[in-house]
């Protein structure tokens, strides 16, 4: 069983993405080198980081994706101590000139735990009810505890 889990671009970055690079291209050949720093804004645009489990053979990797390639190297997945889910809140800040406006949700993360306090960022979701199915598909298959940290009362599953 394979878990993937890499956030999606939007389709607007996507299509900008591909705009900048064909410009970047043209400009190269025109014999500017300012296509170069154009491909690198495009790069970095499209460039998102997840983390893919294989858990029929042992092993993880981080990803890096650039549009629709992903790249990362296998791992193999350590001893896992238990598994914690958690609420956590994932803000971001918009700035038009001196207004500026923090936005935030909520966001729940299924960690992989291993050697006492290392752990793997295995998956991230805006809704508690698919990261408690990931987490449980996962510790029945590792066999390890679920440590519930979404609310005051932290416990054991």
């Amino acid at each position: 069983m394979t878990y993937k889990n890499l956030p999606s671009l939007s389709r607007a970055k996507i299509i900008f993405s591909i705009v900048l690079s064909i410009a970047a291209v043209y400009l190269f050949f025109e014999g500017t080198l300012f296509g170069i720093v154009l491909l690198g804004a495009a790069l970095r645009l499209s460039y998102i980081e997840g983390v893919e489990l294989d858990l029929e053979k042992m092993r993880y990797r981080k990803l890096h994706s650039i549009l629709v390639f992903d790249f990362g190297t296998w791992r193999p997945l350590p001893a896992i101590d238990y598994i914690s889910v958690f609420k956590t809140r994932k803000t971001s800040r918009a700035r038009v000139i001196t207004a500026e406006a923090h936005l935030g949700f909520d966001v729940f993360k299924v960690n992989l735990f291993y050697a006492s306090n290392k752990h793997i960022e295995a998956y991230v979701s805006e809704e508690p009810g698919a990261a408690f199915a990931m987490a449980k598909d996962v510790a029945a298959i590792l066999e390890v505890k679920i440590w519930d940290a979404t609310q005051k009362e932290q416990s054991w599953l």
